[in-house]
């Protein structure tokens, strides 16, 4: 008797005789535990729970939404409480009756362990109450929802219009230069090809003089979206400037640039953009990865071949033949 006066609250009497306790929750008319694993199968449970739902041997193996559901009969799920903080009861009914439990459930090894003990008549002020804070709640976590995704949208159009330039839908020149950089240093790591074309709309200012700055920017967007048709989806394609436009070519080397330039050139030459027969032409300029060149150098050629381009007479694509000695193999 001594050593049980020693004992100074109920955690200390639970450890000091859990076979009492569990005999009490094994036999309780009133009180509901179960466990299952971490999807919610029944591993076992008391006594309690086979006379409520009047079957003859405990529901092992069953999962436990088909016979406890949610208040509003809604997709069923479980509020785990965690150990260390204050439980957070749960409504929940029997399914095809009106038997109420307050349930609380805790995460354990590989599931969940719930405790539950039957609601009655005196109950229903608590349970009328829970169930108003419970369709509040619902309500503020649609209203959540539905800000969280006019957030997400609004910052996915603020990320685009950061990144593109409005009139041709292309990227910009600091977007251009921060994914150029990233394929640099890729195609340097693991020694693959890569190529720069720069390109130049030949005479452009003669078609904002002779029909308008309408006109330009109409010219401007119809390249545009050609580059956009034109570029696989590893390629990066910009408005560098004014009515110069660049596009870095991963996993390509001259001979495909070259060919992606051309084609790009004649598309170009044939359409009719203004819708006056005036032909829209273009020179460029391009040159491919080699072992001496810096993110800098290698534009600079493309830039260089593109000068060769202009000066040649225009409408025509050059491949910068200086510096030829290709990036080692690994």
């Amino acid at each position: 008797m001594a050593e049980e006066a020693k004992i100074m609250n109920i955690y200390e009497a639970i450890a000091r005789h859990p076979d009492l306790i569990g005999t009490f929750f094994e036999h309780s008319g009133t009180t509901l535990i179960v466990l299952t694993d971490e999807n919610y199968i029944v591993l076992d449970c008391n006594d309690n729970l086979t006379r409520t739902l009047y079957v003859p041997n405990k529901p092992v193996g069953r999962f436990l939404g088909d016979f406890v559901c949610s208040m509003e009969d809604q997709e069923f799920s479980l509020i785990v409480s965690k150990q260390n903080q204050k439980p957070l009861p749960q409504i929940v009914r029997i399914c095809y009756t009106e038997i109420l439990y307050r349930f609380y459930t805790f995460a354990c090894q590989d599931g969940y362990l719930l405790i539950g003990d039957q609601m009655g008549s005196t109950d229903n002020e608590v349970l009328e109450s829970m169930s108003l804070l419970n369709n509040e709640l619902s309500s503020m976590s649609r209203e959540m929802s539905q800000k969280n995704r006019e957030l997400e949208d609004a910052y996915a159009q603020i990320s685009e219009l950061v990144r593109t330039d409005h009139l041709t839908k292309l990227a910009n020149r600091r977007y251009f230069q921060e994914r150029y950089a990233e394929l640099y240093s890729l195609a340097r790591r693991q020694a693959m090809p890569l190529s720069v074309v720069m390109f130049d709309l030949d005479h452009f200012k003669s078609v904002n003089d002779t029909y308008g700055h309408a006109a330009g920017d109409k010219v401007l967007e119809a390249f545009g979206q050609q580059l956009l048709n034109d570029c696989r989806e590893e390629d990066i394609a910009a408005r560098f400037g004014g009515e110069e436009f660049i596009v870095c070519l991963p996993h390509s080397g001259a001979e495909q640039a070259r060919a992606f330039g051309e084609r790009v050139r004649q598309e170009l030459s044939a359409q009719d953009i203004l819708g006056n027969g005036h032909k829209i032409t273009l020179s460029a300029g391009i040159a491919d990865l080699q072992s001496e060149d810096s993110q800098e150098a290698l534009i600079n050629r493309a830039d260089r071949a593109l000068y060769q381009a202009k000066t040649a007479g225009r409408d025509q694509a050059v491949v910068d033949k200086t510096g030829r000695l290709r990036c080692p193999q690994r």
